[in-house]
């Protein structure tokens, strides 16, 4: 005779697993910070790939401003103007970027440690049959 606690709980394990657990399975392998440093990583380089992007879309669209100003213009401060516009740019994205993958880590270990809890029930309920 099936025990009906048992398949309710196999059921909600497998949907888990199915859904969330491959997932959850790769982010569960790296420790927090790795994690999170990973990721911000990752959001430093791209935040400075769309920056790179926007600089040449500007440069492009006004370039005969920029050809008829190039001999006019402080180089050294529009150096800076664009390189505070970086960091900016760079700081806010990171720290964005910490916050959210900080949240997600910590919502991932809460349902892998409810995924565990899960296990040893289960594990109780063979032991008890």
């Amino acid at each position: 005779m099936l025990n009906e606690e048992r398949v309710i709980l196999m059921t909600k394990m497998a949907a888990f697993e199915k859904h969330e657990g491959k997932k959850n399975r790769d982010v569960n392998t790296y420790f927090r910070g790795d994690y999170v440093g990973y990721s911000v990583l990752k959001s430093v380089i791209s935040a400075t790939i769309a920056y790179l992007i926007l600089v040449a879309a500007y440069v492009l669209y006004n370039f005969e401003g920029v050809l008829k100003n190039i001999y006019n213009t402080d180089l050294i401060a529009t150096g800076k103007k664009f390189l505070i516009y970086y960091i900016l740019l760079v700081g806010v994205y990171s720290l964005i970027s910490y916050i959210v993958y900080s949240y997600k880590y910590s919502r991932m270990r809460n349902s892998m440690k409810t995924y565990y809890g899960q296990l040893k029930t289960l594990q109780k309920i063979y032991e008890k049959e």
